[in-house]
């Protein structure tokens, strides 16, 4: 018996949030405040023992339903489309088979006898009815006339129900009709689990672990010790190991009559003063210390978890070890003892289903740690529920993540991601891109392994660069450096606004060499705000000519040709094959040259009866390819042409050994850009590291209204400028 699939409607950021779940574990991983938490405490707040109306703020309803609900109560005319259910809802999509131990579901749970049919949905909501609806409406109303008969402003429902929403929402658990058909369950067929007096908790037991982990390294703290004494309470519960454990307490059983004869000495002196002060007979105030070893609380007071040091005989308490080590070390802790909650008394069944959430097992912990957890975590978690007497079942597991470390070290197949879109988040399976990649099965596998084993951190970014080559992996921090100093002078001096620094924003740089094309299912899926950073790459037809200089035919006797490099003023056409891809193969190169920066900007969208999914222009897309532009009366064919050619003086007046020195001689005299790019550079990363070190910081003199003469302003890389294409490409990423 597992979870299939989580729905959620109305709940902060997840207004209409699918989840679908993993057997074994699913890792949900996004962006900041993409509801990750937001779905583990809706799931606390309803399968975590503690139902009651007060789990629910008014803040907790997602803000779509906030104002529907406050235009239909403070409207005139009622919406009969808002209902039948209003306000939080929380659904799980259970399937069972024939070798599972259906006693817990079998009675009313089990909406359809239909053997083919395997699926229960359990549906929990807090919600308004029909009835208190209107209620509401008629409250609300008189609530307003009191305040204006009172002289006082009228308030809107928000401010009503701030207060007042237990007077009206109420708790729901219902086992709901799944139509195998339609794939979609009923929500008016259903049993009402609280009538029928259904223990949820025999069905699916929810446990969860915080990020928030109570671990300090202060001398006077000892989690791991006190964890200890839970660990214990829970293998004496479960009597796991009897012989053992009495061994333990006949051990302090001797100790207390040991302690008992030490005690009658030790504390003669005040026992004798208390005997003196008598009573109202004889013997009154005798009395008698004795041992009382308990081994639970003994345990918790007594133990002190230590760690060794290497292969010496020393070792040292738990407060002396790192933060890492011990949100590592606590966190197993936990896991075992959860399990072993999971797992019940010996005499108690366990429940059908065993979900537990982790959120952000990182905290704390360095990269190589966090690869040594989601290594191990599997197996630790599969073998956690077993129990000797065979009463076993299945542990599914939820663990929210931001470590890249963590992903990588993940299966593709299990991620789940998260993207805010409008007011709500969608849930994705990553495993779902297969689906999109039918056509390009390779590309695919190297989409898998390239994101997993290098570029996982695109899964957090918030925007990406997707560059070529070595040379502007090197170069653009700086240009993006740079291009945020220029910015914020411009904001002082003409006082205008501008958006937030390129730097101060979550941008992934990914190195894709000529194949972006293979990642724009992957931009798409994730929605996420992407620079494609290429060349122009004109080229010319010629005729193929052997060492004799003779031009060479085919079999038909007509001219062999061959499409080659050339400056931009000379080209035809382009060899870019991103270019192509984005923008349609049959464009010529003036059509690329007249192609203005709105025309470049893209989004996906169905094209045609067949629906097939397409780039296509649009000025509020999230794609745009920058390449080489006309600047200065001229127009590079790649980034050194670019370059070089706006920085003449740059170039001419500094060293650089990566550049050909009679290329660069030539371009002194010449000023051919084109010549030194193609045929002057030896090493591409070379001159990056060449541009930054010969780049100089100038001190300016700030001019504004809101700036005090004579104020100063350090601008760095002040000695050369930015290309054009890749300063407006980088303007339009840096907006909102």
């Amino acid at each position: 018996m597992k979870i299939k699939k989580i729905t959620i409607k109305n709940f902060r950021l997840l207004k209409d949030t699918s989840i679908d779940l993993e057997e074994d574990l699913s890792l949900i991983i996004g962006k900041n405040n993409c509801g990750k938490t937001s779905l583990l405490l809706i799931l606390d707040k309803f399968l975590g023992g503690n139902l009651t109306k007060s789990n629910f703020s008014f803040d907790d309803f997602n803000v779509d339903f906030k104002e529907e609900l406050k235009s239909t109560i403070e409207g005139d005319e009622l919406d009969a489309s808002f209902f039948p259910f209003l306000g939080i809802s929380l659904k799980l999509f259970i399937e069972y088979d024939e070798a599972d131990d259906l006693s817990n579901i079998g009675n009313k749970v089990i909406m359809d006898l239909d053997p083919d049919n395997r699926m229960v949905v359990l549906s929990f909501g807090y919600h308004l009815p029909e009835g208190k609806f209107y209620a509401l409406r008629k409250d609300y109303k008189e609530f307003n006339k009191k305040r204006l008969a009172n002289k006082k402003t009228t308030k809107d429902i928000y401010y009503f129900l701030k207060e007042q929403h237990s007077n009206y929402f109420q708790l729901s658990k219902k086992s709901l009709q799944y139509d195998l058909s339609l794939q979609k369950e009923d929500d008016l067929v259903f049993t009402d689990l609280i009538k029928e007096k259904i223990h949820i908790d025999k069905i699916v037991s929810f446990k969860w672990i915080s990020a928030r982990r109570n671990v300090s390294n202060k001398d006077t703290e000892k989690t791991l010790s006190s964890q200890s004494s839970k660990m214990y309470k829970k293998l004496e519960a479960s009597n796991n190991n009897p012989e053992v454990i009495d061994d333990f307490k006949e051990a302090l059983s001797k100790t207390d009559e040991d302690l008992d004869k030490i005690y009658e000495t030790l504390f003669e002196e005040i026992i004798s003063d208390v005997k003196k002060f008598g009573g109202i007979k004889q013997d009154d105030s005798i009395i008698k210390i004795v041992s009382s070893l308990q081994h639970k609380e003994l345990l918790e007071e007594n133990t002190t978890v230590m760690y060794g040091l290497g292969s010496s005989d020393h070792s040292l308490p738990e407060n002396y070890n790192g933060l890492g080590y011990m949100n590592l070390i606590s966190m197993i802790f936990e896991i075992k003892i959860l399990l072993h909650e999971f797992q019940k008394e010996k005499d108690e069944k366990p429940s059908d289903i065993n979900l537990l959430f982790i959120e952000e097992p990182e905290v704390h912990t360095h990269p190589q740690m966090q690869y040594i957890f989601i290594k191990n975590i599997k197996a630790l978690l599969q073998k956690g529920v077993e129990r000797e007497d065979g009463e076993n079942r299945g542990l599914q597991t939820i663990l929210s993540t931001h470590s890249s470390h963590i992903v990588s070290e993940s299966d593709f197949e299990d991620i789940k991601y998260f993207r805010k879109e409008n007011a709500g988040i969608i849930s994705k399976n990553l495993k779902d891109l297969k689906n999109e990649y039918v056509e390009s099965n390779a590309h695919y596998k190297f989409l898998k392994q390239y994101l997993t084993l290098h570029r996982s951190e695109l899964f957090f970014a918030d925007k990406a660069i997707f560059i070529e080559g070595d040379t502007e992996r090197i170069i653009l921090p700086a240009v993006m450096k740079k291009l945020d100093q220029e910015e914020a002078l411009r904001k002082i001096e003409e006082n205008v606004e501008v958006s937030f620094p390129l730097l101060s924003q979550n941008i992934s740089i990914i190195e894709v060499g000529a194949y972006s094309q293979i990642f724009e299912k992957f931009i798409d899926f994730i929605g996420i705000k992407s620079l494609i950073v290429t060349d122009i790459d004109s080229v010319k037809t010629i005729a193929q000519t052997d060492t004799n200089g003779e031009v060479k035919k085919n079999a038909d006797e007509t001219d062999k040709i061959k499409d080659t490099s050339c400056p931009v003023s000379e080209g035809k056409k382009t060899s870019n094959t991103s270019l192509k891809y984005f923008y349609g193969s049959d464009k010529s190169l003036s059509d690329f040259t007249d192609l203005s920066f709105d025309d470049r900007v893209l989004k996906k969208e169905k094209i045609g009866n067949e629906g097939k999914l397409k780039w296509v222009q649009s000025k509020d897309g999230h794609l745009v390819c920058v390449y080489q532009t006309e600047e200065d009366g001229y127009h590079a064919r790649s980034f050194e042409d670019a370059f070089f050619h706006i920085n003449q003086d740059f170039i001419k007046n500094n060293n650089f050994g990566s550049l050909a020195k009679k290329h660069v001689n030539l371009f002194k005299a010449s000023n051919d850009a084109y010549a030194l790019a193609k045929d002057g550079v030896g090493s591409k990363p070379s001159l990056a590291m060449e541009i930054l070190l010969n780049s100089k910081s100038e001190e300016v003199e700030v001019q504004g209204k809101e700036v005090s003469k004579g104020k100063k302003k350090i601008i760095e890389f002040s000695n050369w400028k930015i290309p054009e294409y890749i300063r407006e490409g980088l303007l339009w990423l840096k907006q909102d």
